[in-house]
């Protein structure tokens, strides 16, 4: 039925859109693109550079989530993976590689192509889902993905190669139940080292090591509090590093090549101890060999819109995905490219340019559940800082690019503005110093998103972290402390970051207006009746509430200030209006009602001034 609604609607001819390949949206998988004729931005020169003999034998990206990576990876294993003439569906596929590859730039090089595509037997794994809500989760995650690793290459039971004692080694790596069983952790660890010794003898062929998603064991498990257990694991799992032509003798050295990609560079001395010569490109490293290597550069992205019939719609691909910078490169996510083309193509083929629409791609993928951590122990400066990135302005940061994730649990400023880098939600224009980068939010849709996760984990901080601070609030406006109500007020908004938006028409008020009623949302315990923007008397008023015994009342309303030379006397208006429009009218009236407050606010920037009156 959904299949026929779309025939209907659409009134574009069925062979002008024969003619568009299908975008590979949310495919990670190269063999499936290619053999599928999906669309392709084509990265195959990379396998050049990465796995040249002179090269670092271990190498580590790291980008933000939905740049590529994964696609990457499973390029560089179906070009490089031998055949190991079985019928295991991991390395015998129904389109042969060089097929697969035909028309590719690196095809360009023959030398290249007979040298290194499918000379080598290459174990692949994600840890993308070695996750858990405690360690023990974690650790079983990882002993399934283990055994179904090994699983791909149960050939090697039946190798003249090997010996029984090595054969039983991979036997209890096809055992997940027993690798399970935390008592058998060494052969868990081991398993890499055993895996690329057996392709090794096998073969006759160095292997390489594929390691994608390789911090994600050790995010999640700095949320959920196991990190340093994780560590331990971790450290012993990675000992297969070692193996390489960088840490021992070249030829000897069962491993050829490690490659690794991630979100973030992890100290050394965190997982990495006694690993040598591992070079690391991140989103802020000049090496101009890798800077395109991940994600789309401008070149790439104006090709994929000029090949559907989009390039009248460059500037607001421009404005909403692109800003980010690695090196010199003008990159965008290809998440966010595709899928805008995706959405947007048939809408230019049925002459409906006006669907055609940035929408926001980015903000279900993010994950901000460590940014969320530092939320109620940022400075007032910091906080400020924040705000500036809201408001579009670059601020200057000093960037680890080094980091354990377990330290994150310090609050440092510079870790959380370093996080914010590495994982998307900035970038970095201009290098003042070693470490000290000029920094801002790249483009809309990545604004939309920081507003939603960042801004939003201080507003929860606000309302939920501040139960005694809205109940004191809530009593002092009910008594009139108007210099508790000031002190408080200030406090609370020397770390609020707004939503306010430069280019937007919305009044100052409003951005004050839901700093207050965020407050409030959490007093019910102690005030009833809570009105915000209500009809009263002769015109509508900001704020009022009760009293949990219904006796006492305060009606609040708000302004903000163009100066704050003004502040006060912009408050004294705000004061006159609910008299002169009766705000407190139908309060006045209730024989039940014992006391009426009347508030003017007026807010400049992060500060307030009040003035109030007792009316009943």
């Amino acid at each position: 039925m959904k299949v026929q609604s779309v025939l209907i609607n659409w009134n574009y001819n069925m062979t002008d859109i024969k003619n568009y390949k299908l975008l590979p949206t949310g495919i990670d998988s190269f063999t499936e693109v290619i053999s599928k004729n999906k669309y392709y931005v084509d990265k195959t020169l990379y396998l050049k550079s990465v796995f040249a003999d002179d090269g670092s034998a271990v190498l580590l990206f790291t980008r933000p989530r939905r740049f590529g990576k994964t696609l990457l990876m499973n390029m560089f294993a179906d070009f490089l993976r031998i055949k190991d003439n079985t019928e295991n569906e991991e390395h015998t596929t129904s389109v042969d590689n060089t097929i697969l590859f035909k028309d590719t730039s690196v095809m360009k090089d023959a030398t290249f192509v007979k040298k290194h595509m499918g000379q080598y037997p290459v174990i692949f794994v994600s840890l993308k889902n070695v996750k858990g809500d405690n360690f023990t989760e974690a650790y079983e995650n990882l002993a399934e993905e283990i055994s179904n690793l090994a699983n791909d290459f149960n050939y090697l039971l039946e190798s003249d190669s090997l010996s029984d004692i090595e054969k039983r080694k991979i036997a209890r790596l096809l055992d997940d139940e027993y690798l399970k069983d935390q008592n058998n952790k060494s052969v868990l660890t081991s398993s890499l080292k055993v895996l690329s010794k057996s392709l090794y003898k096998h073969f006759k062929r160095q292997t390489i090591i594929l390691i994608d998603e390789y911090d994600v064991p050790l995010a999640k498990a700095a949320e959920k509090k196991y990190h340093d257990k994780m560590v331990t694991l971790m450290t012993s799992f990675f000992d297969v590093l070692k193996s390489t032509p960088s840490n021992t003798t070249r030829y000897s050295a069962p491993v050829f090549k490690v490659v690794m990609t991630g979100c973030l560079k992890v100290a050394k001395n965190s997982i990495f101890t006694g690993v040598n010569n591992v070079v690391v490109n991140t989103v802020l490293d000049t090496q101009s060999q890798f800077t395109s290597i991940i994600g789309f550069n401008k070149n790439e992205t104006e090709k994929l819109l000029d090949d559907y019939n989009l390039a009248d719609y460059k500037n607001m691909v421009r404005e909403n995905y692109d800003g980010y910078r690695f090196d010199d490169a003008e990159m965008f996510c290809p998440w966010d490219v595709i899928n805008f083309v995706s959405n947007n193509y048939k809408h230019k083929l049925n002459h409906q340019e006006y669907k055609i629409k940035p929408d926001n791609y980015w903000i279900n993928t993010s994950s901000s559940e460590i940014l969320k951590d530092y939320v109620g122990y940022l400075s007032s400066s910091v906080t400020q800082r924040l705000q500036d990135l809201v408001d579009r302005k670059t601020i200057e940061v000093c960037v680890n690019d080094s980091m354990n994730y377990d330290a994150l649990k310090l609050h440092d400023p510079d870790d959380f503005f370093s996080l914010l880098l590495h994982t998307g939600y900035l970038t970095a224009v201009g290098n003042t110093s070693e470490n000290n980068y000029t920094v801002k939010i790249p483009n809309k849709e990545i604004l939309d998103c920081f507003k939603a996760n960042i801004k939003k984990a201080f507003d929860d901080s606000l309302t939920l972290g501040s139960d005694k601070k809205a109940e004191s609030l809530a009593t002092d406006f009910l008594e009139g402390n108007t210099a508790e109500i000031v002190k408080t007020l200030n406090s609370l908004l020397s770390s609020y970051v707004s939503i306010r938006d430069l280019a937007t028409k919305s009044k100052p008020e409003d951005f004050y207006h839901g700093f207050m009623s965020g407050i409030f949302t959490v007093s019910d315990r102690w005030i009833k009746e809570y009105k915000s923007n209500f009809e009263a008397g002769n015109g509508y008023a900001d704020i009022s509430f009760r009293s949990s015994d219904m006796s006492r009342v305060a009606v609040l309303e708000l302004k903000s200030s163009s100066t704050e030379k003004d502040i006060k006397n912009v408050a004294e208006k705000a004061l006159l209006q609910i008299e002169e429009k009766q705000y407190a009218r139908e309060f006045l009236e209730l024989p039940t009602v014992e006391s009426v407050m009347i508030y003017g606010i007026a807010f400049f920037n992060k500060q307030c001034f009040i003035v109030s009156k007792k009316v009943l």
